[in-house]
């Protein structure tokens, strides 16, 4: 049994991490290493994460940060690229915003969802491809 590896992302977006990671960084990723990102989109350069996707050189992306979001009531994909297309990519809407016990109630579901992926089962509130 390979060994999953998860990095998180999760830092705040400034003019020092903005594209911090990029083909370079991803490329220093193990086959098996999932990539999370909980903080900013542009953190990660999008075109290189797609790449690096769509290629296999990683093994996913759990992302709940959006490269683009909707301006008004027309529908907005999160990126420019098809992230959504990809079947080694989980994408949820990221969920601002606090009151007491929101932020345990989050950890609990995202410490639920990285277990059921380690077990290969289907995580919680997984949005369905348009097919």
């Amino acid at each position: 049994m390979q060994k999953v590896v998860f990095g998180v992302i999760s830092f705040s977006l400034n003019e020092t991490t903005r594209g911090l990671i990029g083909t370079h960084e991803l490329g220093l990723m193990k086959p098996t290493a999932w990539l999370v990102n909980v903080a900013r989109a542009e953190i990660i350069d999008g075109e290189a994460l797609y790449q690096a996707l769509a290629e296999r050189r990683i093994a996913g992306a759990a992302i709940d940060v959006w490269y683009r979001y909707p301006q008004d009531q027309s529908p907005t994909w999160p990126a420019s690229q098809a992230f959504h297309e990809l079947p080694n990519v989980l994408m949820r809407p990221h969920v601002a915003g606090g009151s007491e016990g929101t932020v345990q109630a989050r950890v609990a579901v995202v410490a639920e969802n990285i277990a059921r992926l380690v077990r290969g089962e289907r995580p919680i509130d997984l949005v369905e491809r348009p097919s």
